[in-house]
């Protein structure tokens, strides 16, 4: 008698016969052999439940059962069942179409009648084997996915806090408290939500849109910290900052949500009409995300003072803002933002105080 490996004697082996069918013989023998749990239902009445509510490693199934027929347990095993758990088919039928029959319905493997017993487990061996096998091939696969999954959390972490370091010295060379950047970031990711997009993007675009002014760590004091207004070379100078934060965040790096900064910090001047800087897009072809941002930087400026002018109210920059739509800004996000955006914009600034 063949002897069944140790890891393998604790599986929950089924037998499934038919009313006054023949397998008291083979579940004696996997007994012997040192299985510990086999299980005979002579009944699939009470079988067929227990087997979909229940777990178990291998199947050893009559086809000869009348009613429901083997193949119709089988079927209906395979359609709520892994297709990995082993089914052992066992019949009296022998010839090719019925075994064909049986293997295309989903049996692992094919048994006749009278079951040779040292066959029998040699089959059922192997296919316990190639299923614990598959088993802790899957939670390895699972541990390797939790660890990849651990891992890009920690790098998005690091990502984070590099990128708001970054903000913040920005700032610091702007004056500014470091809010403006975070409101930026939590009002644009508020208004693409609505706008429909999706939720992943959006995370990103959040984090994204906080960069939207980085380039102005390269414009020089004199013209970055101007407490007036500026004079025509003094702002082609600060223009620059645009190309600048395009530049640095771009160069050498395919990451996707530096890519993403990128594309904010170049295109969050242009202007829907063509008139804005620095490429002179027009409409549609600037990017959905520099639009968000440049309504968005635009708002939260006016509502913010300056050493040169006072704050604007809610209600000032609101109706420069539907003033501008079409003109500076997309005049469909301009909608948007009229119907529910300025109550939370003017939250967040509650939240976000300079």
């Amino acid at each position: 008698m063949l002897n069944i490996p140790e890891h393998l004697c604790q599986s929950n082996i089924v037998l499934l016969e038919a009313a006054g069918g023949n397998l008291t013989l083979p579940a004696s023998a996997l007994e012997t052999a040192g299985l510990k749990n086999p299980r005979v239902f002579s009944d699939p009445a009470q079988g067929l439940p227990w087997l979909l509510e229940n777990s178990w490693d291998l199947l050893l199934l009559d086809l000869d059962i009348p009613r429901p027929g083997g193949l119709e347990i089988l079927s209906l095993l395979r359609k709520y069942l892994p297709e990995s758990l082993p089914i052992i088919a066992v019949s009296t039928h022998r010839d090719i179409d019925s075994r064909r029959r049986a293997l295309d319905f989903g049996v692992s493997d094919y048994l006749c009648k009278p079951v040779d017993i040292q066959e029998m487990l040699l089959r059922l061996r192997n296919h316990l084997s190639l299923w614990f096998t598959r088993i802790e091939l899957d939670n390895e696969r699972r541990l390797l996915e939790k660890r990849v999954e651990e891992r890009t959390r920690e790098v998005q972490r690091t990502t984070e806090m590099v990128i708001r370091c970054l903000v913040r010295v920005t700032e610091y060379r702007d004056n500014q408290s470091g809010h403006h950047m975070i409101r930026i970031g939590e009002s644009a990711a508020l208004l693409a939500r609505a706008y429909g997009c999706r939720t992943p993007w959006v995370n990103q675009f959040r984090l994204a849109a906080t960069m939207h002014d980085i380039g102005k760590v390269g414009i020089p004091d004199h013209v970055l910290l101007k407490p007036g207004p500026l004079d025509e070379e003094e702002t082609l100078a600060m223009r620059q900052h645009v190309e600048l934060g395009g530049q640095f965040l771009s160069e050498g790096s395919g990451n996707p949500l530096l890519q993403l900064g990128a594309e904010i910090a170049r295109h969050h001047h242009e202007k829907w009409d063509g008139s804005g800087y620095p490429q002179g897009l027009k409409g549609d072809a600037i990017p959905l995300s520099a639009r968000i941002v440049a309504l968005c930087d635009v708002y939260d400026a006016l509502r913010a003072a300056r050493p040169f002018r006072q704050a604007w109210s809610a209600k000032e920059a609101q109706l420069l803002i539907r003033e501008q739509a079409g003109r500076h800004f997309d005049p469909e996000l301009v909608k948007l933002m009229d119907r529910q955006m300025f109550e939370a914009f003017e939250n967040l600034r509650m939240i976000w105080s300079d």
